[in-house]
This record gives structure tokens, sequence and C-alpha cells, in this order.
């Protein structure tokens, strides 16, 4: 029994250790194309509140061509056991919310994955193959710093079912990422993943212990993790947000505990150019790059004015590098604000048919969602 545990304990460590070989080149798969419109739209709507004290982390989904799904973290407070991912399905015909429904618990989570989970944090929502994937955040002892990310999957025909029958989509468990051949943890997650030519995707991940550092996982067309990409060495850069960007990709890190904003672009997904300084800040802040007709934008945090904090603000940016500038961003306008100690953070951009979707964090006591088409971004100064 002992050597069979023993070689099945190799054959893992020699499977994670593969997954940091030099991939099979690919390529990563044109933005949605947002559809043109000629009136400026810009609209502002609140989820159902989930009746809990706190929530956090948004994320968002296409269901099929009539409904949306969004998910977030709620509970008493981040960090804590009662913490559940809540889900809510938004009708596009009606441009209605439906009522806020338990997906995951930690006590859920530990059943499916046969180990222990404390604390749940964030969630991505992304649907590919008529199907739903989720990636969550779990830890079963301390903070962050002992995460692990869980896969979870469902028929997105299945999803869209219970949901407007007001039941809590049936998730089935896939498997706790493999991200280290030795410990296999302090890996987190939180922007969406982009599609790839060969009908997988890949998946921005950070590592939080010690140099905290992003990472990409690519997918093959089943979810199966193929390789890890470190596309950099910076350090202290988490929550990387990807979006397609001419013949590769842009990049762009939350600074930790740093005041510097980095971008970072591609010749391929596996070959990365040195980041770029930014003229914008970021001040320890979760950011959303996303691709507009060949335009990119951000999504970032900003004061509102002296003495407030950074996260007081949800600002909107244009890319526009020059060659003396070549990580310079335009700003445009303020999406949202609040009030000294409140906070308007972690965007999630979804773009659909003629609109563009963003969800986000206001005072950790709503989610809100932003809706605008490309008349509004052509009507910015």
């Amino acid at each position: 029994m002992k050597r069979l545990l023993a070689f099945l304990l190799l054959l893992s460590l020699v499977g994670a250790c593969l997954l940091f070989l030099a991939p099979k080149p690919f390529s990563l798969a044109p933005a949605p194309k947002l559809e043109p419109s000629t009136t400026p739209l810009f609209v502002k709507k609140t989820l159902p509140p989930a009746g809990t004290k706190s929530m956090h982390a948004a994320t968002l989904s296409v269901l099929d061509t009539d409904y949306l799904m969004g998910a977030y973290f709620g509970g008493s407070a981040e960090g804590v056991g009662d913490v559940k991912i809540y889900a809510h399905l938004y009708n596009l015909k009606t441009q209605e919310w439906g009522q806020a429904l338990p997906l995951l618990s930690a006590p859920l989570l530990s059943q499916k994955a046969h180990e222990f989970v404390k604390i749940l944090g964030n969630p991505v929502l992304y649907a590919t193959h008529n199907t739903l994937y989720l990636f969550v955040v779990g830890a079963s002892l301390g903070g962050w710093a002992t995460s692990k990310i869980y896969l979870l999957c469902a028929p997105l025909k299945r999803v869209l079912e219970q949901l407007q029958h007001n039941q809590s989509p049936q998730l089935d468990f896939i498997q706790t990422l493999p991200l280290s051949p030795f410990l296999n943890i302090s890996h987190l997650v939180r922007t969406s993943p982009l599609s790839t030519d060969d009908g997988g995707f890949v998946l921005p991940i950070y590592q939080e212990l010690a140099k905290k550092t992003p990472l990409l996982l690519k997918f093959d067309p089943h979810a199966r993790l193929e390789s890890v990409i470190q596309p950099n060495l910076l350090k202290q850069q988490l929550q990387p947000s990807l979006a397609p960007y001419q013949h590769c990709a842009l990049m762009a890190f939350r600074s930790y505990k740093r005041f510097d904003l980095y971008t970072q672009t591609c010749q391929t997904p596996l070959k990365w150019d040195p980041p770029q300084l930014s003229n914008l800040k970021n001040y320890d802040d979760s950011l959303n790059l996303f691709n507009v007709d060949g335009t990119l934008y951000l999504i970032y945090n900003a004061p509102l004015q002296e003495g407030y904090n950074s996260r007081s603000t949800l600002m909107l940016a244009q890319f526009a590098p020059t060659p003396d500038k070549p990580s310079y961003f335009k700003p445009l306008c303020i999406l949202d604000f609040t009030q000294q100690g409140g906070e308007v953070s972690y965007p999630a951009t979804l773009i659909f048919k003629d609109q563009v979707h963003v969800l986000y964090t206001k005072d950790r006591q709503h989610i809100q969602h932003i809706i605008f088409n490309l008349a509004y971004l052509k009507s910015l100064p």
C-alpha cells in the first residue's frame, strides 16, 4: 500500500512538473464584436440583495442569446466561513435581474472536492462549448496565502433552466487545479479567460505567496490544463487582466503595495515583451481591460479627490500608446463614485451583441451593473 501511494505521488509530481515545460504554440482568438449603435446608452442598475452583510468580486457570463449570469461572493465579511457564491440570472429582453440564489458554499465544495475547504473567495465564470465553468478560490486554513483554485462545471442548458425556475444551479466538480509539484497553494483567480484558436482558453491567475507573480493557464477545448506560462519576472503584481490586442494581447496588473501600473504586450502568448510602466497609477486595486473594435479600454480606480481612498471612483480610460509612451492611457470619464471610506471596485466586463456590461462592487453592500454601447464610447471626449 505504501509503495502504491508513493507511486501515485510520484505520478502527480511528474504531471505537475510537465505543465511547466515548453507548451505547444497557440494563438488567441479575436475579441468579441461590439455591434454598432446610433444613440448613446449608459444605464446603471443594482442587483437584488443576497441578504448578506457583505458582497464582492463579481463575474459575468453569457448563457444564451437572451440571458446572462452574474455571480459574486457574499457573507458576513470577506474570508469567513459563512461566505457563499451567489448567482443571478439577467434577462436581456426585460432588462431585469433575478433573485440571488446560492451557487456554492465551503461545506458543499468540501464535499465535492473530498478535502476540507474553510473559506471561499473570487469566482470566475466562463462559458464555452455548451458548458459553464466556474473557477473559484478556496482556502483550508489561514488566509488567502494557502488558497487553491477549484474548477466546477455544468451544461449551459441545465444552468439556465434551473435559474429560470429560481433554483440553485447544480455544479459538477472537475478538479483542484494542480499548479505546483510540491506545495499546491497560494494560487488565486480574479479575471476572465480568453478563447484560443484551438478551441481552448487562457486563464490569467496569480500566485500570492512570496514574490506575488502573474501566471497564465492554458486549457484545451475540454477544460483540461495543458500548461502554465509565466509572462514576466515582475514581483508584487497581482490579478492580471488580459485582452486581445493587435496580433496578440495586452495585459495589465494590480500592483501590490506599490503605486506603479505596468502593462505588457506579446509577440505570441508564449513570448511576452518587457513590461512597460504606464502613466496611470495603481494603488493595490483590481482593474479590467477590454477590446472594442481594436481599441483597448481600461476600467480602473483612482481617488475622487485629495484625502479619499483610491477606490472612491471607478474610471474609464482608452489605451493610446505612442513611440515615446508605449503604455499610455487617456482617461475618459468617471463611471461611478462613492463617499470617503467607501469603494466602487473589482470590475468585470462582458461584451455581448451591441452592449458592454460591467459588474462591480459598491461599498461591499451591493453589486452594481453598468451598461453602455459603442455610441456612448464614441461620444466621450
